[in-house]
């Protein structure tokens, strides 16, 4: 059997048409990728752009407004969140005349950060020893001081507990 021109252009019509359908109907694409090891890192929500790099020193989680994308080497296989971080301890105590506020952490992946934010805007950061807890002491807090310790980790965990000072 012959073909001609016109019967190969139809052939390849129809596969290039029944082909594009599939593609069509998809929401999100990775139009490009990079494997090196340096780069930059791009994330936006309104166009749903996205940028990265493997080996990226700064891996961690990125967000814009509705979506939120781990960054890394197996993000979320032992370097995410343990699923166990609490504010174990939030006390105030006299000290001296002085009453101060700590905020104990546990349950987390070593070197985590973390930081404590309280009702009135106060912040300490940190990392989170080897055993996964942390620590943030906040000085000369107020008498009668009672209100709300929130912590959030790196990983993004959060947890909160009530103190009140003497």
């Amino acid at each position: 059997m012959k073909q001609t021109p016109v019967m190969i252009v139809g052939m390849v019509s129809v596969l290039w048409i029944g082909g594009a359908f599939p593609v069509l109907a998809q929401e999100f694409a990775v139009d490009w990728f990079t494997l090196d090891g340096g780069g930059g890192m791009l994330s936006t929500s309104t166009s749903y752009n996205l940028g990265g790099t493997i080996a990226q020193p700064d891996a961690g989680v990125m967000s814009g407004a509705r979506f939120a994308v781990s960054g890394g080497f197996w993000p979320g296989a032992g370097d995410g969140c343990a699923g166990t971080e609490r504010v174990a301890k939030a006390s105030c105590k006299d000290r001296n005349g002085d009453n101060q506020l700590k905020v104990i952490l546990a349950g987390g992946h070593e070197g985590d950060s973390f930081t404590v934010t309280l009702t009135d805007g106060s912040t300490k950061s940190g990392t989170l020893n080897q055993r996964g807890k942390g620590k943030a002491k906040f000085n000369n807090r107020p008498p009668g001081d009672a209100a709300l310790a929130t912590a959030q980790w790196g990983c993004g965990a959060v947890n909160e507990k009530n103190y009140s000072c003497p």
